[in-house]
């Protein structure tokens, strides 16, 4: 889409200016848009002629191009003098100009022709021309801004935010949905491209020149009578299961007897503390963590060790799956743990692992019988080493009391149970607890503890920014911090440190879910689709481990056959049962719009991960990856990010959403909630992102006039206008994701309008059984009745699709049948939010963006009210 404007030339530089751009030369800084440049028009056989340019932008692709303007606009827009250079059209910097036409040209709604002038006079500079042509590339520069920028300015609603590519993880699984089918699905797609094998100096990181080293190597000499003739004596030929354990016990008893920590084997005996039923084969636990009854809990579990019979197992995806099963339910149960180290045994070879926030990585494998001292040094090691050694967090001290922290100089004390948390691996690892002051009865605080990337804007710093800001109904900030754990930052980075990292394993081509994975564009730009297979073992080949791979990429082309939107964004229409026979996009003219009564409809970027992740990755690899001493690979790395463990201090506290006391209070929390939401966008500026049941409390003993319920958890939130972070991935609550979300539309408000919605729902189902005499299922339940199991199982095609027909009008009235006893009354009120946030038009269904952002938040918020007051005249009733 394009605006006509009457257009003025700009005047030439100022003195001012000139000044600013001789300070400031481009030098060699657009050789890399030169290169690529030449490179298409070598391609395309363009001869290099004084209209070679338009003769590119006129046969090459028309993605091509458009990647090209992309590319040299974020390269112009980091240079110094546009930092400096003060915008001709507003009163922002010309970085700030060229930052607003970069989502503008990503957006699809300039045509690109304007930008030709100024490839001209960049192709035509060479870099080592003198600086006086710097003045001909900014004045093109100003040129183009003025010629792109329309009569009116965007309001501050009028673009979506600016989306880090999503993936999900296997925190979406959750109750008893935890099948070992669908979290081994899970917990595939969320390590595909962050596990590193064979790091170099992984041993030596970990297990040399420790305060213990000499306590180990004493312990591997008394060990020595046990080894004869190259071998372990006793050692089970071959090591089946049960001999291997038996062996491993013995050796235990006579090696490592004395030590403060014990290994265990549960193989045949689930352990305490986690609905997916999950055996652990050897783990290592404090000596006195046994319940009376032999059983064990995952909460003790200080290291996760699995065993094979053969040997050649030791790189296959099946070992990684089950091994990264354990790590999660370590996660889940321990979920202020910082990482998890972790061993397989694969005949008589070991291989040493650690999971933490951004994957997994392992060491070289060793022979136990050939090299009899690292086998026993390295269980040794585990058992003598530290608490922060092996993960735990020391930030948290303990005391008879129980659990508290310190900062500003305020002992907060920690309630027992989180109040949040999330389970999975590569994550942020929010985990909130409630705090009080040591000399208070009363729940005072949300502390958070979390991993988020270290591209992000701090969460501390955006609360305190809506603050100042005057933004209501939201956390209040008291203050934030990085952890240091024995004086040493705790980051990815800092934990990887003097290690040798090669290359992250990769998506095999043959992966029967790899439509749904992040490294296809969330399965919104590809070129075909195929369908997930229903054996277990045919997922578990999408991580190619052992075999050679494939690197699966976006091909940057929509599947018209698959699609419900037009590449242009225009009204977005959707059949109401989710089926999608015909290949022609819907398209309404604007002259329509007021014969169906549609409001202004707001365009939203289109696919910020098919049509932006290549030039990213390009123009971000410096600030994407860790330089110099922590520089933590040789070659790019397409998913790991550093990330920064920090703690986080708010107020009030709360309680988590399914622990109202009331359905009115339900109710009031979530609309106070909405009210928040609408704060921080319009009075603060920040986009959420990431409204899901863990990221709105229950204020706990509120004033008179103050909101029942407050947003929290700001850690994907944005600024209006900014630019994306540079974090490799964020990662979201599948159920709760907005449609458009899910087809890889840049993010409005009204996706998390949307996620309110799908909040409420999931509560309505979920939960209201208690007191009524009917229960929730203890058994899993099959997908035929459980009506949600659709938002979060399948690739991000099948879940949108999902909801799309869900929130059709003949299968919504399918989803509220389920709601639980306790809140039957609330289907009116699930009815007219669907219909203010789903307009029905003629059979069909609205998932767009209105540019009026009262008609979606009064809707909402006058239905909640409306329903509040029918509560009000029940309760008079009945009383």
């Amino acid at each position: 889409m394009s605006h006509s404007r009457s257009f003025q030339p700009t005047i030439m530089a100022t003195a001012f200016e000139l000044d600013k751009i001789r300070c400031n030369p481009i030098n060699e800084r657009l050789a890399t848009f030169r290169r690529r440049f030449e490179s298409i028009r070598s391609e395309l056989a363009v001869p290099s002629s004084s209209d070679g340019v338009q003769t590119v932008f006129s046969t090459a692709a028309t993605a091509d191009v458009k990647n090209l303007v992309l590319d040299l606009i974020q390269a112009l827009q980091i240079e110094p003098a546009a930092r400096i250079l003060p915008s001709r059209i507003a009163e922002r910097t010309l970085s700030g100009d060229l930052g607003l036409l970069y989502s503008r040209v990503d957006a699809n709604q300039l045509d690109i022709a304007p930008a030709i002038p100024l490839v001209e006079r960049i192709v035509r500079n060479e870099p080592d021309a003198p600086t006086w042509n710097d003045a001909d590339i900014w004045h093109a520069v100003f040129e183009l801004v003025a010629r792109t920028n329309p009569i009116t300015p965007p309001t501050a609603f009028e673009k979506a935010v600016f989306d880090t590519p999503l993936r999900s993880s296997s925190a979406s699984q959750r109750g008893i949905e935890q099948t070992h089918d669908e979290v081994d699905q899970r917990i595939l797609e969320e390590l595909t491209g962050r596990v590193y094998y064979d790091v170099g100096g992984f041993y030596e990181r970990y297990f040399e020149r420790k305060s213990w080293t000499n306590n180990a190597r004493e312990i591997y000499e008394e060990a020595r009578a046990q080894y004869i003739e190259g071998r372990w004596s006793g050692w089970p030929e071959p090591s089946i299961q049960g001999p291997f354990f038996e062996w491993f016990m013995k050796f235990q008893h006579t090696v490592l007897s004395g030590l403060r920590r014990r290994y265990y084997t549960s193989a045949n005996k689930v352990l305490r503390g986690s609905e997916a039923d999950r055996k652990l084969d050897i783990f290592l636990t404090p000596a006195d963590a046994a319940l009376p009854d032999g059983e064990h809990d995952w909460s003790n579990v200080l290291v996760i060790g699995e065993h094979k019979q053969n040997p050649d197992e030791d790189r296959s995806a099946k070992t990684l799956v089950q091994l990264a099963g354990y790590a999660r339910e370590v996660f889940g149960s321990q979920p202020e743990r910082r990482f998890v180290p972790g061993f397989t045994i694969c005949g008589s070879m070991m291989r040493l692992w650690v999971f933490d926030r951004s994957g997994p990585y392992n060491s070289e494998k060793f022979d136990i019988h050939k090299e009899p001292e690292r086998f026993v040094k390295v269980l040794a090691g585990y058992a003598i080493m530290s608490d922060a050694e092996l993960g735990l967090n020391t930030f948290i001290k303990r005391d008879s009391n129980g659990k508290y922290i310190v900062t500003r100089g305020v002992r907060i004390s920690l309630e027992d149970k989180p109040i949040a948390s999330t389970k999975a691996i590569v994550c942020r690892g929010t985990t909130c607890y409630r705090g009080r002051r040591s000399d208070s009865t009363e729940w005072e605080y949300v502390v958070k503890f979390a991993w988020p990337s270290d591209k992000r804007q701090r969460e501390g710093e955006l609360l305190k920014l809506a603050k100042e800001r005057g933004v209501t109904g939201i956390a209040v900030w008291f203050n934030h911090e990085q952890i240091t754990i024995d004086g040493d930052p705790d980051t990815i980075a800092h934990f990887r440190r003097d290690m040798k990292f090669g290359t992250p394993r990769k998506l095999s081509s043959k992966a029967s879910w790899v439509d749904g994975s992040p490294e296809s564009s969330r399965a919104y730009s590809k070129t075909s689709h195929r369908g997930r297979s229903g054996s277990g073992a045919t997922h578990l080949m999408g991580l190619g481990i052992g075999a050679s791979s494939v690197t699966t990429s976006s091909s940057g082309q929509k599947r018209k056959g698959d699609e419900r939107l037009d590449g242009g964004s225009r009204l977005k229409r959707s059949k109401s049962n989710g089926s999608h026979a015909s290949g022609t996009n819907v398209r309404i003219k604007e002259s329509e719009l007021d014969a169906i009564g549609a409001h202004s409809i707001q365009e939203t970027v289109v696919d910020s991960l098919a049509d932006c992740r290549n030039q990213w990755q390009r123009n971000n690899v410096d600030s994407i990856q860790e330089a110099g001493a922590e520089s933590l690979t040789d070659c790019e790395s397409e998913t790991y990010g550093n990330r920064v463990h920090y703690c986080l201090v708010t107020s009030p506290a709360g309680r988590p959403l399914h622990e109202y006391q009331s359905v009115r209070e339900l109710l009031e929390a979530l609309r106070d909630a909405i009210r928040g939401h609408r704060s921080l966008l319009e009075d603060g500026k920040i986009l959420h992102r990431d409204i899901s049941e863990n990221n709105i409390i229950i204020t706990e003993l509120p004033a008179k006039e103050a909101p029942k319920g407050r947003l929290i958890d700001l850690d994907l939130a944005k600024e209006l206008d900014s630019m994306p972070s540079g974090a490799r991935h964020r990662t979201g609550t599948m159920q709760f994701m907005a449609i458009e979300v899910l087809e890889g539309k840049g993010h409005t408000y009204r996706h998390d309008l949307e996620s309110f919605f799908y909040v409420f729902v999931w509560m309505c189902i979920r939960y209201g059984y208690e007191g009524t005499g009917r229960h929730k299922p203890s058994k899993v339940v099959r997908p035929k009745t459980n009506i949600l199991r659709g938002w979060y199982t399948g690739i991000y095609t099948e879940i949108a699709r999902n909801k799309v027909g869900d929130m059709g009008k003949n299968r919504f009235e399918n989803i509220i049948v389920e709601f639980a006893p306790k809140f039957e009354n609330l289907k009116p009120l699930a009815r007219e939010l669907r219909s203010t946030l789903f307009p029905i038009r003629d059979g069909d269904i609205f998932t767009g963006t209105f540019h009026d952002h009262d008609i979606m938040y009064d809707g909402m918020i006058m239905a909640f009210n409306t329903a509040i007051g029918r509560l009000g005249k029940e309760e008079q009733s009945i009383a």
